[in-house]
C-alpha cells in the first residue's frame, strides 16, 4: 500500500511539471487565437484581444525572444480574471515553464 501510494504521488509530480524552477518572462499578452491564426498582436489589437480572453479564448505570452507560452494558472482554472486589461501591452510573467509534446505553457503565479 505504502508503494502504491508513494508512486501516485511521485507520478503526481513528475505530470504535473512539478520541481522545475520559477522563471520570470517578460513580453506581449496575446489571445492564442487570433495570434496564432492571423499573427494579430499590438496595441492596435488590444481591443480585440482582450474581448476574446474574456470569452474564454486562450491567452498566450510571446516572450522577447520569440517564443510563445500558452498560460496557465497553478490550478485548473481559466486565467482570464488575471490577465484581464493586459492583451497587447508588455507583461512580466513569473511561474513555472512545462512541456508537453513540443507546447509551452507557464503557469502564472503573478503578471503585471
Amino acid at each position: 500500500m505504502r508503494q502504491t501510494a508513494f508512486l501516485l504521488l511521485l507520478l503526481l509530480f513528475v505530470f504535473t511539471g512539478r520541481g522545475s524552477e520559477p522563471v520570470t518572462i517578460t513580453g506581449e499578452l496575446v489571445d492564442l487565437h487570433c495570434y496564432t491564426t492571423r499573427g494579430a498582436q499590438g496595441e492596435t489589437h488590444a481591443g480585440c484581444a482582450n474581448a476574446c480572453i474574456s470569452r474564454g479564448v486562450p491567452a498566450g505570452l510571446v516572450a522577447e525572444d520569440g517564443t510563445l507560452y500558452l498560460l496557465l494558472d497553478e490550478k485548473p482554472f481559466s486565467v482570464k480574471d488575471k490577465v484581464a486589461g493586459k492583451a497587447g501591452k508588455k507583461v512580466t510573467a513569473r511561474g513555472t515553464v512545462v512541456e508537453r509534446g513540443g507546447m509551452k505553457a507557464l503557469q502564472i503565479t503573478s503578471i503585471e
